[in-house]
């Protein structure tokens, strides 16, 4: 069974604890998929993962894949021009990235509208590589975002992302994650989906030293 051993982890810790830079030490092991509501938040990830070498994607705002966009370090292919048939270089010297081409992303940061674009665009490139979708985790920051309102545009899309999901490895981050009995029809959702999967709760009140202070002091 492709998703057996399948998990849905419910994590929460206090904010700038550092939940979000959790995506670059899994992605050590597997391929990951970073959904945030906001899009600072994003960017603030993708400037720690190159600061450490870590193959990044974009997808915000995307229709299609072809709206994805890949970091110059994650870039396999580059474009080349139709006449010449050499590769097209801007006057920097760098060489144009073919977007298309995503086998070497090991981070792939998304908005909530875009998730679904991004999910089939890294599965396309786990099936070339002899992987399955259990190689990859789906990290979505902040979950709860907007669910205060009655009605919202996200709303729309983060009940056709839960639904079309096809990533059996699930990380649900925030720092006001509800109570499992709270949510107990996500979570038989998500077990309807994903056969024998395991539901884990990580609950963490550690917050006498905030990351940035962490930083500061060198703790």
């Amino acid at each position: 069974n492709e998703y057996f051993g399948s998990k849905l982890v419910l994590y929460t810790a206090p904010t700038a604890t550092g939940k979000t830079l959790t995506p670059i030490a899994l992605s050590n092991q597997y391929r990951v998929i970073f959904v945030c509501a906001a899009r600072h938040v994003g960017v603030a990830l993708a400037k720690s993962a190159i600061s450490v070498g870590k193959k990044i994607a974009f997808a915000f705002g995307c229709d299609t894949a072809d709206d994805i966009r890949l970091h110059y370090f994650a870039a396999s292919k580059y474009i080349k021009h139709s006449k010449t048939g050499q590769e097209i270089k801007y006057k920097n010297g760098a060489k144009k990235v073919d977007n298309s081409e995503g086998d070497k992303v090991e981070i792939m940061i998304c908005d909530i509208k875009s998730y679904l674009c991004a999910m089939y665009y890294m599965i396309s490139f786990n099936n070339q590589l002899n992987k399955t979708n259990n190689d990859i985790i789906c990290f979505w920051d902040e979950p709860t975002i907007t669910l205060d309102y009655d009605n919202h545009e996200c709303h729309e899309y983060i009940s056709k992302n839960w639904k079309e999901n096809l990533i059996p490895n699930v990380i649900l981050s925030s720092a006001t994650l509800p109570e499992t009995e709270d949510i107990s029809n996500t979570i038989q959702s998500f077990r309807d989906n994903f056969p024998n999967s395991q539901v884990h709760r990580i609950n963490s009140s550690e917050c006498k030293k905030s990351l940035h202070k962490k930083i500061a002091t060198g703790i």
